[in-house]
């Protein structure tokens, strides 16, 4: 997800979970150019770093707060949603749907899949998905052990044994993302396949020689390397690649028709072009780069279907589905906050579990989420790097909607305990920050060349605009901080008018602010 502050950029499948959001992104550089990404990781909802002024995509839903409080289910109140979701200017267009009790109850395309074509989204427009692909190469693993031509605790020499740590590492650790194999792709660590068709193989090559960030099953670590192993593996047990599984064991069974894998589903007719703003189309990227970690293309509708199949036990066993949607463990027992391909939650007292995605330079950011218990999904794909935070809302929008006690949990929710090492002049920087862009008083002198090159007189009267009526923010809870090349990022709990979000400031070593956003 390349920031708009961003100057250069690392493409990567990477993830920044602020709580139950776990944003698919881009490393970006906010001061200078990064060649690499900080590995020291230890919260599970800070793993990589992504600052952009996100502040006009959170204001809308801090002044519309949930619609459907009234307990509506009806097209106006989903369409409101969608309305107020393409308002944020996040993405030029995305399509959502929202599935309950087996079947699609709303559907529809806000904005454009082609900006300069004029093309608008429609019920069918195809998105590449990013790394909701983890969801299927999780479920084609289970359905493999199901038939018996694998188990989770395989060890990976099984079928890889040049990788570092295969006599160590499980399939179970591989789809629990706890294996230790470090994430890719990162310029320039290998000549990666960004163009054209590849093969896992090429990839595997690469990945091989890479050092783990960790031994196996001691840390908990989101890294695209284990899917894309998995993807190999599936391959060698069915004795055919994941494009093909999938096509004959998922998509034909669901009637996921327009659903698809790879470079050469990339090719077909109605994908949805991606944009790194509004109007900024991207350098394509081949989805072959992303294998089993998030190849796939696909429609609202066929997630929908996929859903559905899910919940109504269409594609796995009672016991693969309590696999596939419970949270792992490390090798010493300690949970972990992933599934398979999944990421377990409750929102609101509801048991939810969801995934999101975005591949850069193939699709924008997408998200898919399940209620099992309510027998209800929301499925949003975008075409926009910068949407994350936006389905997120739409969800608990949509959950609000069937159940109007949501929205007064949700603003209600307890604050997080502290994180030692607050720094109070950091702190206090960080509110100066909040309020400068609340009242239209930025001083462009405390802020980097590259983030003042971006804060134009209308995005700061935008952001005003969106901000002041949305009153003091209040709490300012010390999440931890994160360091990544030239900045050290700061991240602070906060409610706006009463509901939470997650405040993040950039401060570059010369202490500038680098970046920042509200999500």
């Amino acid at each position: 997800m390349l920031g708009e502050l961003a100057a250069t950029c690392v493409p990567l499948i990477g993830i920044v979970i602020s709580y139950r959001y776990l944003v698919d992104s881009y490393v970006i550089d906010i001061s200078s150019a990064i060649t690499g990404v900080s590995r020291r990781r230890s919260f599970a909802f800070d793993v990589f770093s992504r600052l952009i002024t996100g502040l006009l995509a959170s204001c809308f839903f801090v002044s519309a707060g949930c619609a459907g409080r009234a307990a509506q289910s009806d097209a106006s109140a989903f369409d409101k949603i969608g309305a107020d979701a393409l308002a944020t200017r996040k993405a030029p267009g995305f399509s959502f749907a929202v599935v309950r009790d087996g079947k699609v109850v709303y559907l529809r395309g806000f904005g454009q899949a082609d900006v300069e074509r004029n093309l608008a989204v429609g019920p069918n427009t195809r998105f590449a998905v990013g790394s909701m692909t983890k969801q299927f190469t999780a479920a084609s693993v289970l359905l493999l052990a199901e038939r018996g031509r694998l188990t989770l605790d395989d060890r990976l020499e099984k079928y890889l044994p040049d990788f570092p740590n295969s006599s160590d590492i499980t399939v179970r650790m591989l789809l629990n993302q706890t294996s230790g194999l470090r994430t890719y792709p990162v310029s320039g660590e290998h000549p990666w396949p960004w163009s054209g068709p590849s093969s896992v193989n090429t990839l595997l090559a690469f990945l091989a020689t890479d050092k783990p960030d960790f031994s196996a099953g001691a840390q908990w670590e989101y890294s695209n390397a284990n899917y894309t192993v998995l993807s190999a593996i599936i391959a060698k047990a069915a004795g055919t690649d994941e494009a093909e599984f999938l096509s004959r064991n998922i998509f034909g069974p669901l009637l996921m028709s327009d659903s698809g894998y790879g470079y050469a589903a990339q090719q077909r007719a109605g994908v949805a072009k991606p944009y790194d703003t509004p109007r900024q189309d991207t350098v394509p990227t081949s989805l072959d780069i992303y294998a089993g970690a998030g190849a796939m293309v696909s429609t609202a509708p066929d997630i929908a279907r996929w859903d559905i199949g899910l919940m109504e036990r269409k594609v796995l066993s009672a016991s693969s589905m309590q696999a596939l949607w419970s949270a792992g463990t490390l090798a010493n027992g300690t949970p972990v906050n992933y599934a398979m391909g999944f990421v377990p939650a409750v929102l609101a007292g509801h048991r939810e579990v969801w995934h999101n995605g975005l591949a850069p330079g193939a699709g924008g950011y997408c998200f898919n989420a399940i209620f099992p218990d309510d027998n209800l999904a929301v499925v949003v794909l975008s075409n926009g790097y910068h949407f994350d935070g936006v389905p997120e809302r739409m969800v608990e929008r949509v959950l609000a909607a069937y159940y109007p006690d949501v929205a007064a949990q949700i603003a209600a929710t307890t604050p997080p305990t502290p994180t030692p090492g607050e720094d109070a002049a950091v702190t206090l920087r960080s509110k100066d920050w909040f309020h400068r862009l609340q009242t239209g008083t930025v001083d462009l002198t405390q802020v980097t060349p590259n983030f003042a090159a971006r804060l134009t007189p209308q995005l700061l009267s935008q952001v005003k605009a969106r901000l002041s009526g949305a009153g003091t923010p209040t709490d300012w809870i010390y999440l931890g901080s994160q360091s990544v090349t030239g900045a050290t990022i700061y991240r602070y709990w906060i409610r706006l008018a009463g509901v939470p979000h997650v405040w993040s400031v950039g401060l570059s070593q010369d202490g500038k602010i680098a970046g920042s956003q509200l999500q």
